[in-house]
């Protein structure tokens, strides 16, 4: 009797075992490494949104000055810089400077009124065209955070921390602090100086 060249049984079967085996493995690396890629695609996002709402904030504060402006339904008295939890106004209220207008091209100064709120569970900036504004003075507003459950705030000034600052204030605060908490009791504290204190 001739011996065959080829493959048994037992070797077919036990070679689609181990093919397959080797398949499933395969398989499941790649599927957690593009699982991978999209958390750390999510989270650079969030991480490239925080660091463009933290810019954005230390570059309003730094610029923060004592003129006082009066709101835009023009029955308020005129503020400074205001801020604090309260529901009835916005958590940050002021005027800056340093608002970039090269070569001159707009009709405006330097000068512009800028407010924080929470609306909807996002940060929202609102800044104003004129420093004084009245209810027809065009504004911008830009979502410069979200995905948190709720926002802190404090001032510092002197030796303390403050959790409210009047609007008839003689003096900016020296410090901001905002601390953002998301779901799972994880919190971020940013600390921003006020009005060029450094």
């Amino acid at each position: 009797m001739r011996q065959s060249d080829g493959f048994t049984l037992i070797e077919m079967l036990v070679a689609l075992a181990v093919s397959s085996l080797l398949l499933v493995a395969g398989s499941t690396l790649l599927i957690q490494t593009l699982r991978a890629g999209d958390v750390v695609e999510r989270h650079t996002g969030d991480v490239r949104a925080l660091d463009i709402a933290h810019s954005l904030l230390r570059d309003d504060l730094a610029g923060a000055t004592l003129r006082k402006t009066r709101a835009p339904n023009g029955l308020d008295a005129p503020q400074a810089f205001s801020g604090g939890q309260s529901l009835s106004r916005p958590l940050l209220a002021f005027t800056r400077d340093g608002w970039l207008n090269p070569a001159e091209a707009d009709a405006r100064g330097d000068l512009q009124r800028v407010e924080y709120f929470v609306q909807g569970g996002a940060l929202l900036r609102r800044a104003w065209l004129r420093p004084d504004p009245v209810r027809e003075t065009p504004y911008a507003d830009r979502v410069v955070a979200d995905g948190f459950d709720s926002i802190g705030l404090r001032f510092f000034a002197g030796n303390s921390w403050q959790l409210d600052w009047s609007g008839q204030a003689e003096s900016l605060p020296e410090l901001v602090e905002m601390t953002f908490v998301y779901g799972e009791g994880d919190e971020l504290r940013q600390v921003f100086l006020v009005g060029g204190n450094g």
